[in-house]
């Protein structure tokens, strides 16, 4: 059975060819795996701790040479688990590390599960859950503004303002149900504008920190486009020209594209991730059909869509069609083939109503910068900055609506005169709606879903 007290390995570097590789070791008993499986100089057991020695790592079984190492000793409570830790590392590639995985396994240890390295860190009170998550968000960070969000967070920025609230309302609590306790006695009571303030106070400093963090989340989930068109209006060309790379084949014969191809950009600090359809052609070809399947859902699941007719045409009965199946949801009008004598006319499909026009030419690679700001006006994001302390996950974004909610009717017992009980219940539900951010009390069930997003290895 899977426990917090065992000690555990996992290899902490990706897999593949490279410099080094890193296996790390963390647990009661890291330095007596240490003992049996290396060989140097000096003792892994008797040397201080942060200290690096070389040596060798060889199988205790058949005393078999695996690969000469450097060894790394932390000893608790000076680690990133809080444990005593070890960590190994050796030549790059697959079969070293591996070859020394398997070697600290048959000593007695298990493998670490997803993510069990940073919950040990949590659980041992090195980090916070907030700081924890900015771990996972650190490695997956698409671009530099995303990364200094994490690192805000990492740092424990939003955790304090976390607690500066939450220390706020316990005060307000124990105001209300000291009175409660001394109901019979001269006691002080809480005057009722008193209360009022403290709890709108609060509501504002949390309404702040939503509006900021859905905006702010841009920064780190990105959003997401669609170029939806007929074939051959230039849709690959386009998603090329984004990219700045031949990601998509290009030719001269329609529908090319029989699949959805996707990639990512940065406008401004802002990762999109665009979209190649194959479009809406009526085909018996079952590979096309599964393609046009696939655009659809990517319809469905994008943010927006990037609408391409071809500049240098007439539009066609298919253009209009498909423009009437995404104009529902936000889109970009991209009128394609600019260097070539105009001949659209987007009037006919608009019917009066606005939308925003780019005239590229993505064979040229020109208009590309103002399709770009269009986006970002598109998705809200022209201004967008990281805040210090600033949440940006859903999780987050959630508990302190939650929060909010139960100020809110704190608010309206105040004002309503209702029992303090009632009160008291809702600021202590908006109490705990706030440490669930930083994990003070946080159900295990909700813990483990955290952790499984990491790697094995972190």
């Amino acid at each position: 059975m899977v426990s917090d007290n065992d000690t555990i390995v996992a290899i902490a570097t990706p897999s593949g060819a490279g410099g080094i590789s890193v296996i790390r070791v963390s647990g009661n008993d890291a330095f007596v795996v240490a003992e049996k499986i290396f060989k140097g100089n000096s003792s892994p057991q008797e040397i201080g701790s942060h200290r690096v020695i070389y040596g060798k790592i060889v199988d205790p079984v058949t005393d078999e040479d695996i690969d000469k190492v450097l060894l790394t000793v932390m000893r608790s409570p000076k680690t990133y688990t809080g444990e005593d830790t070890i960590e190994i590392s050796c030549h790059g590639g697959i079969v070293p590390a591996q070859r020394i995985l398997e070697t600290c396994i048959s000593t007695g240890i298990r493998m670490a599960e997803r993510g069990e390295f940073t919950k040990r860190a949590f659980l041992n009170g090195k980090l916070d859950l907030a700081q924890a998550e900015a771990i996972l968000d650190i490695f997956s960070a698409k671009t530099r503004e995303g990364l200094r969000g994490a690192l805000y967070q990492l740092d424990g920025l939003l955790s304090k303002k976390i607690k500066i609230l939450k220390d706020s309302l316990v005060s307000l609590q124990c105001d209300i149900e000291l009175s409660l306790d001394f109901a019979d006695e001269d006691i002080y009571v809480p005057e009722k504008g008193s209360v009022l303030e403290k709890i709108n106070s609060t509501i504002d400093i949390i309404n702040e920190l939503i509006k900021k963090g859905k905006s702010a989340s841009l920064l780190r989930d990105g959003a997401s486009a669609a170029i939806i068109g007929k074939p051959n209006v230039g849709k690959s060309s386009l998603l090329n020209a984004l990219l700045l790379e031949e990601r998509a084949i290009v030719t001269p014969v329609p529908g090319t594209t029989r699949d959805v191809i996707d990639g990512w950009i940065n406008i401004n600090g802002i990762p999109l991730k665009i979209c190649d359809t194959c479009g809406f052609q009526d085909t018996e070809n079952i590979i096309e059909t599964i393609g046009i399947e696939k655009t659809k859902e990517a319809m469905e699941t994008t943010s927006f869509s990037l609408f391409v007719t071809d500049g240098s045409l007439e539009l066609e009965k298919e253009d209009r069609e498909i423009f009437t199946r995404i104009k529902k949801k936000p889109l970009i009008i991209v009128i394609n083939k600019v260097d070539l004598p105009k001949r659209v006319n987007i009037s006919d499909i608009v019917n009066g109503s606005s939308y925003p026009i780019c005239e590229v030419s993505a064979k040229e690679h020109t208009g590309i910068e103002q399709l770009n700001e269009e986006i970002l006006k598109l998705i809200g994001a022209t201004e967008l900055k990281i805040d210090e302390g600033i949440p940006t996950r859903t999780r987050h974004l959630d508990l302190l609506s939650r929060a909010k909610k139960c100020l809110v009717n704190a608010n309206i017992g105040v004002s309503e005169n209702k029992s303090p009980e009632l009160i008291a219940l809702d600021i202590k539900e908006a109490l705990n709606s706030l440490g669930e951010i930083i994990g003070e009390v946080t159900p295990k069930e909700i813990l483990d879903k955290i952790f499984q997003e990491f790697c094995i290895g972190k």
